[in-house]
């Protein structure tokens, strides 16, 4: 999760520089770890390219500076989403979310965060521009305001696992790997359960391989939510032969049927007696 609240303005252009090439090289070795998707508050999404971390050099300014490397600016460019904090399927975390405010005492006061509480919600990490020092902690602590199921206001402590450079980073290393195990177990979970969450959809052993690499990731949980489309519509279609096109207009889902070759390569029995 990004904590909005670390783009703020540094003394000089040269601390821009050094602050944007630290977010994007530790971005790249938290991605080379298994975190694999950065999810921004939509105030932030929205305006980031026009603010200023320096007086009249905003980031759409620095991403046309040719001063600076090209590799950085482009990776940026990668690293910057549209995905929102709180998804529609967060079913689990959003109704929590929703009934809670997150804020940090800091010099100017207490300020509301966004990031930082959806990283303390989803149990995960966050991430900021090293643009204080208080953002060069591998902890940053907050104070939880929320609602219980019976209305009644609660106020808890909350610690939240941050980085902002390599050496902050480095403490998380472990919790990281330990994520991971746990992420390969669910998808090797998904294999086991395929014919109960999937029934009327058959998988070639391949496929197995396929989902083992994935863990727990958002392509993982974009998979998950095509098949489940896939599946309705295969329990739906009553006569007739299977039609790619009549399919992809159902469920909005990009397809196309597999090519001479490939089905050479994955010859598959079916139930009847067929070679796919």
């Amino acid at each position: 999760m990004f904590n909005e609240l670390s783009v703020s303005q540094v003394n000089s252009v040269d601390a821009v520089c050094e602050v944007m090439e630290t977010f994007v090289r530790t971005y790249v070795v938290g991605k080379d770890a298994g975190l694999n998707e950065l999810r921004f508050h939509d105030k932030v999404i929205k305006n980031i390219f026009q603010f200023n971390l320096h007086t009249e050099y905003s980031l759409d300014y620095w991403l046309k500076d040719n001063r600076i490397k090209k590799d950085l600016r482009d990776q940026f460019l990668e690293i910057v989403t549209t995905t929102p904090l709180v998804k529609e399927s967060d079913v689990n975390h959003a109704d929590a979310y929703s009934r809670s405010e997150f804020h940090i005492e800091m010099e100017g006061g207490k300020c509301q965060v966004w990031g930082l509480g959806a990283a303390w919600e989803f149990d995960t990490i966050s991430i900021s521009l090293a643009t204080h020092d208080y953002w060069k902690k591998s902890v940053v602590q907050i104070s939880h305001y929320c609602l219980n199921e019976q209305a009644e206001e609660k106020h808890y402590i909350r610690k939240v696992r941050h980085f902002s450079n390599e050496d902050t980073f480095v403490e998380h290393v472990k919790w990281c790997q330990h994520r991971q195990r746990e992420n390969l177990k669910k998808s090797a979970d998904l294999w086991e359960s395929r014919e109960q969450l999937f029934p009327h959809l058959f998988f070639i052993s391949a496929i197995e391989k396929q989902i083992a690499t994935l863990g727990n990731s958002r392509d993982l949980t974009k998979i998950v939510e095509a098949l489940q489309k896939l599946d309705s519509y295969i329990c739906n279609w009553k006569s007739g032969g299977f039609s790619c096109e009549d399919a992809v207009k159902i469920t909005g889902l990009r397809m196309s049927p597999e090519s001479d070759s490939t089905l050479k390569n994955f010859q598959v029995k079916g139930h009847s007696g067929q070679i796919f």
